[in-house]
Protein backbone atom coordinates (compact mmCIF):
# COMPACT_ATOMS: atom_id res chain seq x y z
CA UNK A 1 0.00 0.00 0.00
CA UNK A 2 2.80 2.39 0.89
CA UNK A 3 4.24 1.94 -2.61
CA UNK A 4 1.03 3.19 -4.15
CA UNK A 5 1.15 6.17 -1.77
CA UNK A 6 4.76 6.88 -2.79
CA UNK A 7 3.88 6.65 -6.47
CA UNK A 8 0.96 8.97 -5.90
CA UNK A 9 3.19 11.49 -4.12
CA UNK A 10 5.72 11.37 -6.98
CA UNK A 11 3.01 11.84 -9.59
CA UNK A 12 1.59 14.76 -7.60
CA UNK A 13 5.00 16.44 -7.32
CA UNK A 14 5.77 15.95 -11.00
CA UNK A 15 2.35 17.23 -11.97
CA UNK A 16 2.70 20.28 -9.71
CA UNK A 17 6.18 21.02 -11.06
CA UNK A 18 4.99 20.65 -14.67
CA UNK A 19 2.01 22.89 -14.03
CA UNK A 20 4.24 25.49 -12.33
CA UNK A 21 6.69 25.43 -15.25
CA UNK A 22 4.01 25.98 -17.87
CA UNK A 23 2.41 28.70 -15.74
CA UNK A 24 5.72 30.56 -15.42
CA UNK A 25 6.54 30.05 -19.11
CA UNK A 26 3.17 31.47 -20.09
CA UNK A 27 3.74 34.43 -17.80
CA UNK A 28 7.11 35.11 -19.39
CA UNK A 29 5.62 35.04 -22.87
CA UNK A 30 2.79 37.35 -21.83
CA UNK A 31 5.24 39.73 -20.16
CA UNK A 32 7.33 40.01 -23.32
CA UNK A 33 4.26 40.66 -25.45
CA UNK A 34 3.04 43.25 -22.95
CA UNK A 35 6.33 45.14 -23.07
CA UNK A 36 6.34 45.14 -26.87
CA UNK A 37 2.70 46.27 -27.00
CA UNK A 38 3.56 49.30 -24.84
CA UNK A 39 5.58 50.83 -27.67
CA UNK A 40 5.05 54.55 -28.21
CA UNK A 41 6.02 56.94 -31.04
CA UNK A 42 9.19 57.76 -29.09
CA UNK A 43 10.03 54.24 -27.88
CA UNK A 44 9.47 51.25 -30.13
CA UNK A 45 10.25 47.59 -29.47
CA UNK A 46 9.76 44.66 -31.83
CA UNK A 47 10.75 41.12 -32.82
CA UNK A 48 9.93 38.44 -35.38
CA UNK A 49 8.92 35.73 -32.92
CA UNK A 50 9.37 34.36 -29.41
CA UNK A 51 9.95 30.72 -28.42
CA UNK A 52 9.80 29.61 -24.78
CA UNK A 53 11.36 26.28 -23.75
CA UNK A 54 13.79 24.80 -21.25
CA UNK A 55 11.46 22.37 -19.48
CA UNK A 56 11.79 21.10 -16.79
CA UNK A 57 14.50 23.04 -14.87
CA UNK A 58 14.73 26.41 -16.54
CA UNK A 59 12.94 28.97 -18.68
CA UNK A 60 14.72 29.60 -21.98
CA UNK A 61 13.49 32.35 -24.27
CA UNK A 62 14.68 32.74 -27.87
CA UNK A 63 13.76 36.06 -29.47
CA UNK A 64 14.15 36.30 -33.25
CA UNK A 65 15.30 39.61 -34.74
CA UNK A 66 14.80 41.80 -31.65
CA UNK A 67 14.97 45.53 -32.26
CA UNK A 68 14.52 48.78 -30.37
CA UNK A 69 14.31 52.49 -31.19
CA UNK A 70 14.38 55.66 -29.09
CA UNK A 71 13.17 58.66 -31.08
CA UNK A 72 12.86 62.35 -30.35
CA UNK A 73 14.61 65.55 -29.18
CA UNK A 74 16.59 65.76 -32.42
CA UNK A 75 18.33 62.46 -31.76
CA UNK A 76 17.23 58.97 -32.85
CA UNK A 77 18.80 55.73 -31.64
CA UNK A 78 18.14 52.30 -33.13
CA UNK A 79 19.46 48.83 -32.29
CA UNK A 80 18.87 45.46 -33.93
CA UNK A 81 20.36 41.98 -33.98
CA UNK A 82 19.46 38.58 -35.37
CA UNK A 83 18.75 36.68 -32.15
CA UNK A 84 18.89 36.97 -28.38
CA UNK A 85 18.48 34.07 -25.97
CA UNK A 86 17.72 34.37 -22.26
CA UNK A 87 17.83 31.68 -19.58
CA UNK A 88 16.41 31.82 -16.06
CA UNK A 89 16.44 28.93 -13.61
CA UNK A 90 13.24 28.45 -11.64
CA UNK A 91 15.06 28.67 -8.30
CA UNK A 92 16.81 31.94 -9.31
CA UNK A 93 13.99 34.16 -10.60
CA UNK A 94 16.07 37.34 -10.25
CA UNK A 95 19.07 36.11 -12.24
CA UNK A 96 18.94 36.02 -16.05
CA UNK A 97 21.70 34.84 -18.39
CA UNK A 98 21.76 36.29 -21.91
CA UNK A 99 23.36 34.88 -25.05
CA UNK A 100 24.24 37.82 -27.31
CA UNK A 101 26.59 36.27 -29.87
CA UNK A 102 26.37 37.70 -33.36
CA UNK A 103 26.20 41.07 -35.03
CA UNK A 104 24.64 44.04 -33.27
CA UNK A 105 23.71 47.02 -35.42
CA UNK A 106 23.38 50.53 -33.98
CA UNK A 107 22.23 53.66 -35.76
CA UNK A 108 22.46 57.15 -34.30
CA UNK A 109 20.83 60.08 -36.11
CA UNK A 110 21.37 63.63 -34.90
CA UNK A 111 20.63 66.86 -36.75
CA UNK A 112 20.45 65.03 -40.08
CA UNK A 113 23.77 63.21 -39.62
CA UNK A 114 23.56 59.41 -39.48
CA UNK A 115 26.18 57.23 -37.84
CA UNK A 116 26.05 53.46 -38.18
CA UNK A 117 28.00 51.20 -35.82
CA UNK A 118 28.29 47.42 -36.11
CA UNK A 119 29.57 45.43 -33.15
CA UNK A 120 30.49 41.85 -34.02
CA UNK A 121 31.90 39.07 -31.85
CA UNK A 122 32.61 35.37 -31.66
CA UNK A 123 30.92 34.93 -28.28
CA UNK A 124 29.00 37.38 -26.09
CA UNK A 125 27.25 36.67 -22.81
CA UNK A 126 25.62 38.80 -20.16
CA UNK A 127 24.47 38.19 -16.61
CA UNK A 128 21.71 40.35 -15.08
CA UNK A 129 20.71 40.28 -11.42
CA UNK A 130 17.79 42.31 -10.12
CA UNK A 131 16.50 43.12 -6.67
CA UNK A 132 13.30 44.43 -5.15
CA UNK A 133 10.95 45.95 -7.69
CA UNK A 134 13.12 44.89 -10.60
CA UNK A 135 15.93 47.24 -9.56
CA UNK A 136 19.19 46.38 -11.30
CA UNK A 137 21.72 45.03 -8.80
CA UNK A 138 24.46 43.69 -11.04
CA UNK A 139 25.22 43.51 -14.76
CA UNK A 140 28.15 41.70 -16.38
CA UNK A 141 29.01 41.58 -20.07
CA UNK A 142 31.74 39.36 -21.55
CA UNK A 143 32.60 39.64 -25.27
CA UNK A 144 35.13 37.41 -27.04
CA UNK A 145 36.82 38.67 -30.23
CA UNK A 146 34.91 41.98 -30.42
CA UNK A 147 35.18 44.11 -33.56
CA UNK A 148 33.62 47.50 -34.19
CA UNK A 149 32.83 49.12 -37.53
CA UNK A 150 31.98 52.80 -37.85
CA UNK A 151 30.09 53.60 -41.06
CA UNK A 152 31.63 50.55 -42.71
CA UNK A 153 35.23 51.15 -41.56
CA UNK A 154 36.80 48.79 -39.03
CA UNK A 155 38.00 50.91 -36.10
CA UNK A 156 38.49 48.49 -33.21
CA UNK A 157 39.12 44.80 -32.66
CA UNK A 158 40.33 42.80 -29.71
CA UNK A 159 40.67 39.49 -27.95
CA UNK A 160 38.27 40.12 -25.08
CA UNK A 161 36.17 42.91 -23.58
CA UNK A 162 34.44 42.81 -20.19
CA UNK A 163 32.07 45.29 -18.54
CA UNK A 164 30.75 45.03 -14.98
CA UNK A 165 28.15 47.26 -13.28
CA UNK A 166 27.09 46.86 -9.66
CA UNK A 167 24.93 48.97 -7.39
CA UNK A 168 27.26 49.96 -4.57
CA UNK A 169 26.21 48.24 -1.31
CA UNK A 170 24.76 50.64 1.29
CA UNK A 171 24.88 53.59 -1.14
CA UNK A 172 21.72 54.12 -3.19
CA UNK A 173 23.25 56.96 -5.21
CA UNK A 174 26.43 55.15 -6.28
CA UNK A 175 27.42 52.40 -8.69
CA UNK A 176 30.62 50.44 -9.27
CA UNK A 177 31.78 50.36 -12.89
CA UNK A 178 34.61 48.20 -14.24
CA UNK A 179 35.96 47.82 -17.77
CA UNK A 180 38.67 45.46 -18.99
CA UNK A 181 39.97 45.09 -22.52
CA UNK A 182 42.63 42.59 -23.61
CA UNK A 183 44.71 42.88 -26.78
CA UNK A 184 42.74 45.73 -28.30
CA UNK A 185 43.84 47.08 -31.68
CA UNK A 186 42.88 50.59 -32.73
CA UNK A 187 42.51 51.11 -36.46
CA UNK A 188 43.49 54.32 -38.25
CA UNK A 189 39.81 55.00 -38.92
CA UNK A 190 39.24 55.60 -35.21
CA UNK A 191 41.14 58.89 -35.45
CA UNK A 192 39.60 62.04 -36.97
CA UNK A 193 41.29 63.34 -40.15
CA UNK A 194 43.08 66.18 -38.34
CA UNK A 195 44.86 63.62 -36.14
CA UNK A 196 45.78 61.20 -38.94
CA UNK A 197 49.50 61.57 -38.29
CA UNK A 198 49.02 59.95 -34.89
CA UNK A 199 48.52 56.65 -36.73
CA UNK A 200 52.27 56.16 -36.62
CA UNK A 201 52.17 55.76 -32.85
CA UNK A 202 51.34 52.52 -31.07
CA UNK A 203 47.86 51.21 -31.87
CA UNK A 204 47.89 48.05 -29.75
CA UNK A 205 46.50 48.19 -26.22
CA UNK A 206 47.68 45.03 -24.48
CA UNK A 207 45.62 45.81 -21.39
CA UNK A 208 43.04 48.36 -20.29
CA UNK A 209 41.73 47.77 -16.78
CA UNK A 210 39.56 50.48 -15.19
CA UNK A 211 37.70 50.14 -11.90
CA UNK A 212 35.64 53.06 -10.62
CA UNK A 213 32.83 54.08 -8.32
CA UNK A 214 30.45 56.80 -9.55
CA UNK A 215 28.89 58.72 -6.65
CA UNK A 216 26.11 61.26 -6.36
CA UNK A 217 23.88 59.77 -9.06
CA UNK A 218 20.44 61.40 -9.36
CA UNK A 219 17.26 59.28 -9.28
CA UNK A 220 16.19 57.31 -12.35
CA UNK A 221 19.75 56.90 -13.57
CA UNK A 222 18.73 53.81 -15.52
CA UNK A 223 16.61 55.90 -17.86
CA UNK A 224 18.40 59.26 -17.94
CA UNK A 225 21.54 60.81 -16.53
CA UNK A 226 21.40 64.62 -16.32
CA UNK A 227 25.14 65.28 -16.11
CA UNK A 228 24.78 68.91 -15.01
CA UNK A 229 22.55 67.81 -12.14
CA UNK A 230 25.06 65.12 -11.22
CA UNK A 231 27.89 67.65 -11.28
CA UNK A 232 25.98 70.27 -9.25
CA UNK A 233 25.09 67.61 -6.68
CA UNK A 234 28.75 66.86 -6.03
CA UNK A 235 28.97 63.73 -8.16
CA UNK A 236 32.41 62.21 -8.56
CA UNK A 237 34.16 59.34 -10.30
CA UNK A 238 36.40 57.59 -7.79
CA UNK A 239 39.10 55.83 -9.83
CA UNK A 240 40.13 52.88 -7.70
CA UNK A 241 42.37 51.48 -10.42
CA UNK A 242 43.47 52.56 -13.87
CA UNK A 243 45.97 50.28 -15.62
CA UNK A 244 46.92 50.83 -19.26
CA UNK A 245 49.56 48.99 -21.28
CA UNK A 246 49.73 50.71 -24.66
CA UNK A 247 52.71 49.87 -26.83
CA UNK A 248 55.77 50.69 -24.70
CA UNK A 249 53.71 52.91 -22.37
CA UNK A 250 52.41 51.56 -19.06
CA UNK A 251 50.30 53.68 -16.71
CA UNK A 252 48.82 52.87 -13.33
CA UNK A 253 46.79 55.53 -11.53
CA UNK A 254 44.11 56.16 -8.92
CA UNK A 255 42.29 59.23 -7.69
CA UNK A 256 39.10 61.24 -8.03
CA UNK A 257 37.49 63.05 -10.99
CA UNK A 258 34.50 65.34 -11.52
CA UNK A 259 33.26 68.02 -13.96
CA UNK A 260 33.77 71.78 -13.70
CA UNK A 261 31.25 74.50 -14.60
CA UNK A 262 32.21 74.17 -18.28
CA UNK A 263 31.77 70.38 -18.28
CA UNK A 264 35.53 69.82 -18.39
CA UNK A 265 37.15 67.06 -16.31
CA UNK A 266 38.72 68.19 -13.05
CA UNK A 267 40.40 66.19 -10.33
CA UNK A 268 43.61 64.72 -9.01
CA UNK A 269 45.27 61.35 -9.31
CA UNK A 270 48.54 59.70 -8.44
CA UNK A 271 50.22 57.88 -11.30
CA UNK A 272 53.18 55.70 -12.17
CA UNK A 273 54.19 55.96 -15.81
CA UNK A 274 56.70 53.97 -17.79
CA UNK A 275 57.44 55.39 -21.24
CA UNK A 276 56.42 59.00 -20.61
CA UNK A 277 58.39 60.16 -23.67
CA UNK A 278 55.85 58.44 -25.94
CA UNK A 279 53.06 60.31 -24.16
CA UNK A 280 54.81 63.61 -24.83
CA UNK A 281 55.21 62.65 -28.50
CA UNK A 282 51.49 61.95 -28.62
CA UNK A 283 50.77 65.38 -27.10
CA UNK A 284 52.92 67.09 -29.76
CA UNK A 285 51.37 65.19 -32.67
CA UNK A 286 47.86 65.90 -31.39
CA UNK A 287 48.61 69.63 -31.18
CA UNK A 288 48.24 69.78 -27.39
CA UNK A 289 51.90 70.74 -26.92
CA UNK A 290 54.48 72.60 -28.98
CA UNK A 291 57.87 71.07 -29.79
CA UNK A 292 59.62 73.63 -27.58
CA UNK A 293 57.31 72.82 -24.67
CA UNK A 294 57.88 69.13 -25.29
CA UNK A 295 61.65 69.59 -25.00
CA UNK A 296 61.32 71.43 -21.70
CA UNK A 297 58.76 68.94 -20.36
CA UNK A 298 60.92 66.02 -21.44
CA UNK A 299 63.89 67.41 -19.54
CA UNK A 300 61.92 67.95 -16.31
CA UNK A 301 60.03 64.66 -16.39
CA UNK A 302 63.15 62.80 -17.48
CA UNK A 303 64.97 63.93 -14.34
CA UNK A 304 62.02 62.87 -12.16
CA UNK A 305 61.85 59.46 -13.86
CA UNK A 306 65.63 58.92 -13.61
CA UNK A 307 65.48 59.58 -9.88
CA UNK A 308 62.86 56.79 -9.57
CA UNK A 309 64.64 54.14 -11.64
CA UNK A 310 63.02 54.98 -14.96
CA UNK A 311 59.42 55.04 -13.75
CA UNK A 312 57.77 58.44 -13.53
CA UNK A 313 55.84 58.77 -10.26
CA UNK A 314 53.93 62.06 -10.28
CA UNK A 315 50.67 63.63 -9.22
CA UNK A 316 48.27 64.17 -12.11
CA UNK A 317 46.03 67.26 -12.03
CA UNK A 318 43.10 68.13 -14.24
CA UNK A 319 42.43 71.81 -13.67
CA UNK A 320 41.29 74.88 -15.61
CA UNK A 321 41.02 72.88 -18.83
CA UNK A 322 44.54 71.48 -18.69
CA UNK A 323 46.13 68.14 -17.83
CA UNK A 324 49.29 68.32 -15.72
CA UNK A 325 51.89 65.60 -15.17
CA UNK A 326 53.63 66.88 -12.09
CA UNK A 327 54.51 70.53 -12.88
CA UNK A 328 54.13 70.11 -16.66
CA UNK A 329 50.97 70.88 -18.66
CA UNK A 330 50.74 68.23 -21.40
CA UNK A 331 47.24 68.55 -22.84
CA UNK A 332 44.18 70.75 -23.11
CA UNK A 333 40.87 69.40 -21.84
CA UNK A 334 37.79 70.21 -23.89
CA UNK A 335 34.22 70.28 -22.52
CA UNK A 336 32.61 66.86 -22.74
CA UNK A 337 29.78 66.56 -25.25
CA UNK A 338 27.25 65.27 -22.72
CA UNK A 339 23.48 65.71 -22.93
Amino acid sequence: MRYFILIGVVITIVGAWTGAWFYIAGGVRSEIQAVVSQSTPSRMLGHDGVEVGGFPYRIKVDIAAPRAALLGDGMDFRWATDKVSAVRHLWQPNHVLLELAGQHRFELSQNGAVRKLVLDNREARASVETGTGGRLDRLSLDITAPSLQDNGALVLRGRRLQVHVRMTPDAADSIDLALRGDDLELDDGLLPPDLAELAGLARDISLLDVRTTVTGLPPNTATATPFALWRDGGGTVEVRQFHLVWGSVEITASGSLALDDRMRPIGALTARIRGHDELLDFAVKSGAMSKNSRAAAGAVLGLLAAAAGGVLSVPVRLQDGQLFLGPVAVAKLMPLALR
